[in-house]
């Protein structure tokens, strides 16, 4: 039985817990009391949080940082929190060699956090591994959180497995097969990794090996072509040197004879320059003179056109006169009609005043005759007056009469608006019943409505859930698609590492290159700028044929001086790493292709050092490896273009055939080799392809992300729905409750109705009375009404001689304005042609004046005639000048160009006399330009030699002599060398790096191929050992599982006082992945699923099950928070006294409000805030008191 017991907490700044707290717990239940928001559960939250709970959630909080107490009022925020777990482990059921085990977490605001164990600092891996398959733990069963209790029950069937592995003991075994599973992922990675490598390098060994032993016969060739070449090169740099001074005095002779030849010549040109300058100053008098012979032309001609202008307005002034003329006549014409028109206007002004005249005496005459009219329509209203004051004494009768009919018809009418109104509340009951009628039709409709609407909600649900289903769907494919492409990613990345490891290490390269970078780098050697392979880039298509006209080049190391170089090999000499080629940028030439015209050959593609892309500063050396090499489609294109140049030129096909100056060919299959061009694009290229993956990645995963939302929203939806439908069942019910109120409102309005058309049939009969009284007054009115009309009719008819009169005065008045208008029409027109006369008189006047201007405007046309006649005179007088100036030039002329050609006569002599000296000196500038040319040939020849025994072998003339063979028959020491060469060629492309690489890579082989046996042999061992922890795990969890089923059917009958219980595996096939099902009946209940059941029946399964578990792996404590909040007293009851009389050695911990449990605890601890914010805690020890109470009963 297990001792191990939690003796104490110690709590530091965690949540409330403002100050040091420590709770000591002993064997036996402890209770935790309090009211609601003291804190009580933080106690639980601190124990959770010290096992190692990473959610915040969980914690109830929402970052981790709240777990630190915040502060209140009258307290500052604390910095940093701690919790402390004091465990006694005597029994060491604990995996740890101690008595008494410390366990402390703490974490500060800074976001650090620390795992301590007796002081110690460790892991939060150690923590979990000190209390596995103990039920301890952050997700153990001993750590029941406030409302999680029936977690278990809700929990799908495959979440709820955690618990029961945690008890039967198998998590550690889980864990270690997690570890052995992550470890052989790892394995697995570093094998593909590995083999990734060895297929490299097993590509490449055996091509390697066949290369390394040719370059092995290559070199002993190229060391006897060496010797022979320089010996050559040697013989014939003593033979230039006796050519060279032979040719230098011949050239110093030719320089003498033309120095003579330059002396004479330079005399005559300078008499030629006189004779030149004089041709030129008569050539620019005889010039100037023609011009100012132009000058003269042209100005006569402008001379004469002004004078034709002249003419042209004497011309247009005399038309001006003559027009003026014309008008003065025509003025004289028109003043005769103006004045027989004046006369016109004024002989109808003079009628229309006499019309007017007349109009005034016929206006006297009809006034007169309306002032007569006037005086007889006075005396006929005075017998009008006596009739109408009879008539007035008649009206006052009719008055009387009036009063009493009316008095009768007034109660008449209030009797009938009084039915009327009946009638209107009859009418108006009537519509208050046919509205409610109305209100009970239209809530049946609701009713109905709302019926339709539960229908059409429950299908909306269906429909959600079946949207629901498709979009998980499309999330699991998402998923799916994601992760693969994750994988491809992954792989690539690993493909992208091998190539760079082999980019670091400089595979391929021989051991000589990668010494020298080494030394390089490490700042021993200085100006090395690395291989020509690195320094250049090419595009894929190109890179087979470069790699191939580089060859061995690739390797060359460039360099800025030959110091740097010289440096770079004796440091080689000095640690004996071989031998390497250096081309230094300060000295090394660019070899370009004399011949032209390849873009018209078919197949040509470019010029090799076109093709390759590199700094500016090392094109001088690209120009010397490929400045002389052309590139073409294919092997005919190839052959075609070689031919042409007469194989002068290297031509090398895209594919990699080359046709070597001298017309070699070099051919075949190509061999693998170390990729050194094409290395560095395919990293670039996975790079590009990784990296449009990873795009792709972003994008499914943004998919995911939106597919993710659909669904939740779709769940939203559904949540939505069934709101929707709850409301739509509340509001039938209270559609019902109206329905029922509207029948009694109706039934109400029925007997009103009633009650009105009674008090309806009273009322007709005193109607019918006093409609009697009221046709009696009427009759008499009618009476009085007759012998008023007789009165009027004869005051109408005085009055109709009245009206007589009026329409009389009416029509005269109407005459009257009538003249009036027509005397006022004439008298305007009138005077309109009066002032129409005066008008024409005023322009009468206007034409004398304008008579007097014309006058005035010939004579000064006249005098402007007169003008221009004397300016043509004047003008035709300078003309006459400009003529004799002419004539004094042309004169001039004549004598200029005699003189000009006898000093072109001079001039042609001495051209001739230069052109003969000229001859002999160009035969002799010929001659001294051949000599100097041959001599160029001979230094060329020379440095070419020279530069041949430098750039093949790095050897100057005095160093080469130390080496080279004495050569006496030159033509023996050719042929030699000619067979040397054959068999060189014979051998083909030749790697001399292979040796050392081939060294390098088959040592680099072996040892990837036993660290491949070593990973393959510790995947063996892991296989093995996850089998060993499967079948170890299955046979626990069966083991533990069939005791806790047992354990809970028994704790069920007793927690519920009957019923069955048993749990399930969902799928017995697959134990250690199954779901675990729940079945229980209660007794004296048929529930089909644990669903129905309420929350207290739940809670006492959940804790059925619980008690089950730690009946078969009891843990030494166990924390419960308010788990029995929702039981009723009884099981309360139930569930402390179980509790109490368990078999299990654990400490409970209880947090609760009910009374059952707090009179079962041992010991009991009150949880206050008397400080707002801040939890403090009053310890009392019931055994303890109960022992005294018992002790002070007995002793008294």
């Amino acid at each position: 039985m297990k001792s191990v017991l939690l003796s104490s907490i110690q709590i530091v700044g965690f949540k409330s817990f403002a100050d040091k707290t420590v709770l000591k717990f002993g064997k036996g239940i402890t209770a935790v009391v309090g009211p609601n928001g003291s804190g009580k559960s933080n106690i639980s939250d601190a124990v959770r949080w010290v096992l190692g709970e990473q959610s915040t959630k969980s914690l109830r909080g929402q970052s981790m940082e709240d777990v630190i107490f915040g502060g209140t009022d009258k307290r500052r925020p604390h910095g940093y929190c701690e919790v402390t777990l004091n465990i006694d482990n005597s029994d060491r059921t604990l995996n740890f060699d101690n008595d008494s085990i410390s366990v402390t977490r703490r974490y500060y605001r800074s976001h650090e956090s620390e795992y301590l164990i007796n002081n110690v600092s460790v892991r939060l891996k150690d923590v979990h591994e000190l209390f596995m398959d103990t039920g301890l733990g952050r997700d153990g069963y001993s750590m029941i959180g406030q409302g999680k209790i029936d977690t278990i029950i809700s929990s799908r069937s495959d979440e709820r497995r955690d618990i029961f592995e945690e008890a039967s003991g198998i998590s550690k075994y889980r864990y270690r097969k997690t570890e052995a599973e992550r470890k052989l992922t790892a394995a697995e990675d570093n094998l593909l990794r590995l083999k990734d490598i060895m297929d490299e390098l097993e590509s490449r060994v055996g091509p390697l090996k066949e290369q390394s032993e040719k370059a092995e016969k290559f070199l002993d060739f190229a060391e006897r072509k060496k010797k022979l070449e320089i010996g050559l090169w040697l013989y014939t740099l003593n033979n230039s040197k006796d050519m060279l001074r032979a040719q230098e005095s011949k050239i110093a002779a030719a320089e003498l004879k033309y120095k003579e030849i330059e002396n004479a010549l330079s005399d005559f040109d300078k008499k030629a320059e006189e004779n030149s300058e004089k041709f030129s100053q008569l050539t620019s008098r005889i010039e100037t003179e023609r011009t100012n012979i132009a000058s003269f032309n042209e100005e006569s001609a402008k001379l004469e056109g002004s004078i034709s202008v002249l003419k042209n307005d004497i011309l247009h002034n005399n038309e001006t006169i003559s027009r003026l003329e014309s008008e003065k006549s025509e003025l004289n014409n028109t003043d005769n009609a103006v004045k027989e028109e004046i006369e016109l206007k004024k002989r109808l002004a003079a009628e229309k005043n006499e019309k007017v005249n007349s109009y005034n005496e016929e206006l006297s005459r009809l006034e007169e005759e309306l002032s007569g009219l006037l005086s007889d329509s006075e005396n006929l209203s005075r017998q009008i007056e006596e009739l109408v004051l009879k008539l007035n004494g008649l009206s006052n009768e009719e008055s009387d009469s009036k009063v009493a009919m009316i008095t009768s018809k007034s109660a008449a009418e209030e009797i009938t608006e009084r039915r009327k109104s009946l009638d209107g509340l009859i009418e108006q009951s009537e519509t208050k019943l046919e509205e409610v009628k109305s209100d009970v039709a239209e809530t049946e409709e609701l009713l109905k409505r709302t019926e339709e609407n539960i229908s059409s909600c429950t299908n909306t649900l269906s429909g959600y859930e079946l949207r629901l289903k498709n979009r998980t769907e499309t999330v699991e494919e998402l998923t799916a698609k994601y992760n693969e492409t994750v994988l491809d990613i992954d792989a690539k990345k690993r493909r992208i590492q091998i190539l760079d490891e082999l980019e670091r290490n400089m595979e391929g390269f021989s051991h000589a290159v990668k010494s020298v970078m080494n030394l390089s780098k490490s700042g021993v050697l200085r100006g090395i700028r690395g291989p020509v392979s690195k320094i250049i880039t090419v595009d894929k298509q190109y890179s087979v044929a470069i790699e191939t006209a580089l060859g061995n080049t690739l390797q060359n190391i460039i360099v800025d001086t030959d110091s740097d170089a010289k440096r770079a090999i004796n440091s080689l000499k000095t640690s004996n790493s071989g031998r390497a080629t250096f081309m230094p940028l300060s000295s090394m030439r660019p070899r370009e292709l004399k011949e032209s015209g390849f873009d018209s050959v078919y197949g040509f593609v470019g010029v090799a050092s076109d093709l390759v892309k590199a700094d500016k500063e090392f094109m001088p050396i690209i120009k010397y490896l490929l400045g002389a090499t052309v590139i073409t489609e294919d092997i005919d294109s190839a052959a075609s273009l070689a031919k042409k140049y007469g194989y002068r030129v290297k031509v090398v096909s895209l594919d990699g055939q080359v046709i070597n100056a001298g017309g070699s060919l070099t051919g075949g299959s190509l061999v693998k080799q170390a990729g050194m061009l094409s290395r560095a694009a395919d990293i670039e290229r996975l790079k590009e392809q990784v990296k449009k993956l990873e795009e792709k990645g972003e994008t499914l995963k943004s998919d995911l992300e939106s597919a993710k939302q659909e669904m939740n929203a779709v769940n939203a939806d559904i949540v939505a729905v069934k709101a929707d439908l709850t409301t739509a069942n509340e509001d039938k019910i209270r559609t019902v409750s109206e329905l029922k109120r509207l029948e009694g409102i109706l039934n109400g309005l029925n007997e009103d109705l009633e009650s009105l058309k009674n008090e309806k049939t009273s009322g007709e009969e005193k109607e019918k009375a006093l409609l009697e009284k009221y046709n009696s007054a009427k009759a008499k009115i009618e009476e009085i009404t007759s012998s008023k009309l007789k009165i009027q009719s004869e005051i109408d008819g005085m009055t109709g001689g009245r009206s007589a009169l009026t329409e009389n005065r009416e029509a005269l008045s109407e005459k009257i304005t009538a003249v009036k208008l027509k005397a006022v029409s004439d008298d305007k027109d009138a005077k309109l042609l009066l002032k129409q006369a005066e008008d024409l008189e005023n322009s009468i006047e206007d034409r004398a004046l304008r008579a007097e201007n014309i006058n005035s405007q010939i004579a000064a046309v006249e005098f402007k005639i007169k003008g221009l006649n004397e300016e043509i005179a004047a003008t035709k007088d300078k003309i006459d000048d400009l003529s004799f100036k002419v004539k004094e030039s042309n004169t001039l002329i004549e004598k200029l160009m005699q003189e000009r050609n006898d000093t072109e006569k001079s001039g042609v002599e001495l051209r001739n006399n230069e052109r003969e000296r000229t001859g002999e000196r160009e035969k002799i500038s010929g001659e001294l330009a051949r000599l100097t040319e041959r001599k160029d040939v001979m230094m060329r020849e020379y440095d070419d030699v020279i530069r041949q025994l430098y750039d093949e072998y790095q050897l100057t003339k005095s160093e080469a002599e130390s080496i080279g063979i004495s050569v006496e028959k030159p033509s023996e020491v050719k042929k030699e060398l000619n067979e040397v060469k054959s068999k060189i060629r014979s051998l083909g492309n030749v790697n001399v790096s292979a040796i050392e690489e081939y060294k390098e890579v088959k040592e680099r082989y072996d040892f990837m191929k036993a660290q491949i046996d070593d990973v393959e042999k510790s995947r063996t061992e892991l296989h093995k050992l996850i089998n060993q922890l499967t079948s170890q795990m299955q046979e626990l969890f069966v083991a533990g599982f069939g005791k806790i089923n047992e354990n809970f059917t028994k704790t069920f009958k007793e927690l519920f006082g009957g019923g069955e219980a048993s749990l399930r595996l969902t799928d017995p096939e697959n134990i250690l992945e199954s779901g675990i099902d729940i079945e229980a009946r209660l007794p004296g209940k048929n529930v089909p699923s644990l669903d129905g059941l309420s929350g207290g029946e739940k809670a006492l399964v959940a804790l059925s099950i619980y008690f089950a578990i730690m009946e078969v792996n009891a843990p030494p404590f166990c924390f419960l928070d308010e788990v029995d909040t929702a039981l009723d007293d009884i099981n309360v009851d139930r569930f402390a006294d179980y509790m109490k009389r368990s078999g299990f050695p654990t400490q409970f911990i209880c947090v609760t409000h009910r009374r059952g449990t707090m009179e079962a605890a041992d010991m009991l601890y009150g949880v206050t805030m008397q400080e707002k914010g801040v939890t403090k805690l009053l310890e009392l020890n019931v055994a303890e008191l109960e022992k005294k109470l018992l002790l002070n009963s007995q002793t008294a």
